[in-house]
């Protein structure tokens, strides 16, 4: 089940993520100009990617027992949506939550979850994209938008359905 799991479930999210990093650095040419200067970056525009856009935008979960939530009395057995695309860009936690820049630090975005919920599978889904996006960085000389992308109109992915982009080898 474990591996089904990471096959099955890493497939769209890792897929979803990928294009919006191909979103991200076309529409940030400077940022893309910063990782083809250093390909070490490429974990790094994966995380920033990852906190931007959270290709999982919601989630649902029902509380086990009474607890508090900033304030908030939860009672047991309470259904809570978890909206983890408006946690990722809280401009109380970001600075400049907006702003797609690859040397930030955030190893505390919520795109996979956290503790008991974290992605099973994001071990697996950030060593596939270091890899790709780090080949990008090394191959590709430019990546430009050739028109507006499409995104899903749903509330929970938050998926490119097209991405039109010209890509210039180096």
């Amino acid at each position: 089940m474990l591996v089904r799991s990471l096959l099955s479930a890493g497939i769209d999210t890792t897929a979803t993520a990928l294009a919006s990093a191909l979103w991200c650095l076309a529409r940030h040419p400077g940022e893309f100009a910063r990782l083809k200067a250093d390909p070490g970056l490429a974990r790094a525009t994966f995380e920033e990617t990852l906190r931007l856009t959270s290709p999982i935008h919601t989630f649902c979960r029902t509380s086990e027992g009474p607890t508090r939530v900033s304030g908030i009395e939860i009672p047991p057995d309470a259904k809570i949506l978890c909206v983890l695309g408006a946690a990722n860009l809280d401009p109380q936690h970001w600075s400049d939550p907006d702003r797609f820049d690859l040397t930030r630090k955030n190893r505390d975005h919520l795109a996979f979850g956290a503790g008991i919920h974290g992605c099973v599978g994001q071990a697996v889904a950030r060593a596939e994209a270091e890899a790709v996006l780090g080949t990008i960085a090394r191959r590709v000389g430019r990546i430009e938008l050739a028109a507006q992308p499409a995104w899903r109109t749903e509330n929970a992915i938050h998926a490119l359905t097209e991405l039109p982009v010209t890509i210039r080898a180096s």
